[in-house]
């Protein structure tokens, strides 16, 4: 149990740092220390499951359904792929399974524990927001690094995800999750930290908005709706959505700029072709898809990437709409697994009456609106943060 509970600090050590520790190691394998701590956590977990018998009571088949029906629709597609491209697929989908086993560590730990963990997360996202506000104000534009293959995002807070989206996405994970620790240790809270609360539910707000992402508002309404309805504080729907329009009007004379306004079509109409080329892959493969994680090459066989050119594109390997990557990587079997693996979530986490069950299901309804638009079920520090909300539920015991 210890060293499993180091790896969880070291990982949520990592959390922050986001996208910035990236390192490029050829052919399409992208290296990042969060990857390697999550693999290693898997390993370890498995050691740990198969030496407590108690432990594996807590194993359902339907965590494994979609993992297992990723690898077997790879395997099937072995026969149009280059036995690298298999291997960098294969990786992705360790990737995943890695962190989903954030999930089985965590419910498998001591309620003191997790306490310390939901502090380091609260920790965590203060230090994404201080990435985030030095680089809105100092580091405005990734422009200089066009050549690794990241977009512009100018006057855009990105954060150290290097993305807006994304980063307003995690942003709103975390905003709920400081409104539901605040709401729980209320009547325990001292003035100051209550103040300190508050002020930190307002900063980060602010950043949402100064991310400019269009998913991310959607979400963050979505989210805040579903949140606030379930613990029947309404007039805060009011206050939210008053707020994001209070923001909207301000910056409404600045839409000019294409970044920032929100009514932007150019990114739109590319999310629109990205969906266009995962429906005629589903079409040419709908049982199995092309394998789990084989969009990339995918692409390169349906000559749907851009014209060649000497800077890496990260936009290659996947499809903006989530669950439309997985039914073009997985097929329809795979998309039923994913699907029901979160009814299951979502089901458990309702049944839940406490806080964090709230918490959980709010943020995955405004989750799967936001992953209409971005591939966000997929990112990295977004399904970690998830497994750790589940986690808490300790619904690997009662489900």
């Amino acid at each position: 149990m210890r060293l499993l509970k180091i790896l969880l600090i070291i990982m949520l050590l990592f959390l922050p740092f986001g996208e910035i520790l990236r390192f490029g190691l050829g052919n399409d394998i992208y290296f990042k220390p969060l990857d390697a701590i999550a693999i290693l956590l898997t390993v370890w977990v498995a050691v740990l499951y198969i030496r407590n018998k108690s432990w594996r009571a807590s194993l359902k088949w339907h965590y494994f359904f979609f993992p297992v029906v990723g690898l077997l629709s790879l395997l099937i597609n072995t026969f149009w792929l280059q036995p690298k491209e298999t291997f960098v697929a294969f990786l992705y989908l360790i990737r995943w399974i890695g962190y989903m086993s954030i999930f089985f560590a965590v419910i498998q730990l001591d309620d003191k524990f997790k306490s310390k963990i939901q502090q380091l997360m609260i920790v965590d996202g203060i230090v994404i927001l201080l990435i985030g506000y030095l680089q809105f104000f100092l580091y405005p534009s990734l422009r200089n690094l066009f050549y690794q293959g990241w977009d512009e995002h100018l006057y855009r807070m990105f954060s150290s995800f290097l993305d807006p989206n994304f980063a307003g996405t995690f942003l709103v994970l975390y905003l709920f999750f400081i409104f539901g620790f605040l709401f729980q240790k209320l009547k325990k809270l001292s003035k100051k930290m209550f103040f300190v609360f508050c002020s930190l539910i307002v900063i980060t707000l602010i950043a949402i908005f100064l991310t400019y992402s269009r998913s991310a508002f959607l979400m963050l309404i979505v989210s805040g709706i579903t949140f606030f309805l379930l613990l029947q504080k309404r007039k805060f729907i009011f206050i939210l959505i008053g707020l994001l329009t209070l923001f909207i009007l301000i910056i409404s004379p600045y839409f000019y700029i294409e970044n920032l306004n929100l009514f932007r079509v150019r990114s739109s109409m590319a999310r629109l072709v990205t969906d266009q080329h995962a429906l005629i892959v589903i079409r040419d493969h709908p049982i199995v898809g092309v394998g789990f994680d084989a969009y990339r090459y995918a692409q390169e066989k349906y000559h749907f990437q851009k014209e060649p050119s000497k800077f890496p594109d990260h936009a290659d390997a996947g499809v903006d709409m989530s669950l439309l990557f997985v039914f073009a990587t997985t097929g329809v079997v795979g998309l039923a697994a994913y699907c029901f693996l979160w009814f299951k979530l979502l089901k458990a986490s309702r049944q839940k009456q406490n806080m964090q069950g709230v918490v959980a299901f709010s943020s995955s309804i405004g989750l799967f609106v936001n992953a209409l638009f971005i591939n966000s079920l997929f990112f990295p520090a977004i399904m970690m943060w998830m497994w750790l909300q589940f986690g808490f539920l300790k619904m690997g015991e009662e489900d």
